[in-house]
Formats: C-alpha cells, structure tokens, sequence
C-alpha cells in the first residue's frame, strides 16, 4: 500500500509542478520602481515599492532644497545613502574659508578670564 502511495506521489508531483502560475499584474508603485534608475533601484532593493519611492522622492527633494534640482548620480546616491542611513555621521569640510579670517581691529584676546 505505501508503495503505490509513493509511485502516485512520484507520478502527481510533475504535474503539480507542471501547472501555469496566474501572471500577476504589477501594481503602480513596482512599476514606478522598475522606472527608476538602475543605481537607485540597487539602494532601495531592500524596501517595498512605496517605501522606496518615498525614500526616493524624500532624496530628491532635499537635493532641491539644497539648491540642486538635477543632480549628478553620485549626488543623487549619495543623498539616497544618507537618506537611508540618518545615523551616519559624515565629515565634510567648506576648506579655509569656511571662517573668514578676524579683523586686524579685533584684539586677539577679546576676554580675560578671572
């Protein structure tokens, strides 16, 4: 008896498996994603489809905010790191210049402590 069971399950498992799978339509947001760029998509892998459009639409918007409306797609990775890992703290530095130098008017000891 248990040999028939296991010829019928070694027969029926082909056929089971032979079935066509329904195509699914994708939703706006997967079709949405798949319009992304190829660099942003690898960032946002991990994410639902609206979740990483938000995420991407949130990086693009800080872009516009900082005064760079098309930005290169290293900007645009960049701001999608960050975006993505807030806790990360970044050096950046202005250079030089970022402090203009004191007047020669300024005494250089401008407070005495006592």
């Amino acid at each position: 008896m248990t040999r028939h069971l296991v010829i019928l399950a070694l027969v029926a498992a082909p056929a089971f498996a032979q079935e066509p799978q329904q195509s699914r339509t994708p939703t706006p947001d997967e079709i949405a994603f798949a319009s992304l760029p190829r660099e942003a998509q690898a960032l946002l892998a991990g994410l639902p489809p609206r979740e990483a459009l938000q995420k991407y639409d949130y990086a693009r918007q800080n872009l516009i905010a900082l005064g760079t409306p098309y930005p290169s797609s290293e900007r645009l990775r960049t701001q999608l790191e960050t975006v993505l890992a807030p806790n990360v703290v970044r050096s950046a530095s202005a250079g030089a210049t970022s402090f203009p130098p004191l007047s020669p008017l300024v005494p250089s000891v401008a407070f005495e402590y006592r």
